[in-house]
């Protein structure tokens, strides 16, 4: 049976790409605020990442945005944007999460994902049912849905909402009560809405250099458990804690992996966590442990 992608890992990665000034203080979100804004994006209706170089910038003014505003107006807007960044529109946060982070090309709408993804879906007003991380709102015009964010945390009580805004703000967190949403709707024929286990469950992931580069918080982690480990770039620098997986990055990596090879190191039979030579001599795996991020190194 097909396993649906948890509606909470989702949101944790959409705050990843927020404008971090956007989240209010105090805020109760699923990831923390340190985490958040690693990769903030942009804003560009009918796009899904894609790059903010000067030729998209001036293919999606051309088909989206000539007709709304005047090119000195978007040029403004554009500025001070990061030309090797990174821009969505509101439904295509989430299929850039569906697409890029989990290999299922997705290219829907808002109003697609609410008459595909949302069999559960109500009116705002008149609903009392509690709000659960990962829900979408909507905002109806014009007979259907043209604008989705997702609650990502609480303050005070009151919901929290990641979304695409538009191109004056980018991906933030706003609040619920300032919106104009309409409608709600758990994605339930897409995602899953289960908590059980959620904290402890680990991720695989394979570390190596890639382009463009991997971001995201698993790689933040690593990052921060190779400081606190000791293992440094081919120069001996520590690495920067910034999600972005680079070339140092790769290095400190590669030494961790040759630290507990027995190739490189045949008079190491066991590690400070315990794992050691089997009887017929292969290595068992060997575990690291720093800042609470658990990394088990296995021979391929």
């Amino acid at each position: 049976m097909e396993t649906k992608p948890k509606a909470r890992e989702f949101v944790r990665w959409a705050l990843s790409h927020v404008k971090r000034e956007s989240i209010p203080e105090d805020a109760e979100l699923v990831l923390p605020r340190e985490r958040c804004g690693l990769e903030p994006w942009n804003y560009l209706f009918g796009s899904t990442r894609v790059r903010t170089n000067e030729a998209n910038l001036d293919l999606y003014y051309r088909n989206h945005y000539s007709s709304r505003m005047t090119r000195e107006r978007y040029d403004a807007l554009t500025a001070d944007w990061d030309r090797e960044g990174f821009a969505t529109d509101c439904q295509g946060l989430l299929d850039a999460f569906l697409t890029y982070e989990k290999g299922e090309p997705t290219d829907i709408n808002a109003d697609m994902n609410w008459r595909l993804w949302c069999p559960r879906g109500e009116e705002l007003a008149g609903s009392e049912r509690p709000f659960v991380p990962g829900e979408a709102v909507f905002r109806r015009s014009g007979g259907r849905m043209t604008h989705v964010g997702w609650i990502c945390g609480f303050l005070g009580g009151e919901p929290l909402v990641v979304e695409a805004r538009g191109i004056a703000y980018g991906v933030v967190v706003t609040k619920l009560g300032e919106r104009d949403f309409t409608h709600r709707g758990l994605m339930d024929a897409r995602f899953d809405y289960t908590e059980e286990n959620e904290d402890t469950e680990m991720e695989s992931i394979i570390f190596e250099r890639t382009s463009p580069m991997a971001r995201g918080e698993s790689y933040l982690a690593m990052q921060r458990a190779l400081n606190l480990a000791g293992y440094r770039d081919e120069q001996g620098r520590p690495l920067e804690e910034d999600g972005i997986w680079g070339d140092r990055s790769q290095e400190a990596f590669l030494k961790l992996i040759r630290a507990h090879s027995p190739a490189d190191n045949a008079e190491n039979t066991e590690t400070d966590a315990g794992a050691g030579e089997t009887p017929d001599g292969a290595c068992l795996p060997a575990v690291l442990i720093a800042g609470g991020v658990r990394v088990t190194v296995e021979r391929a």
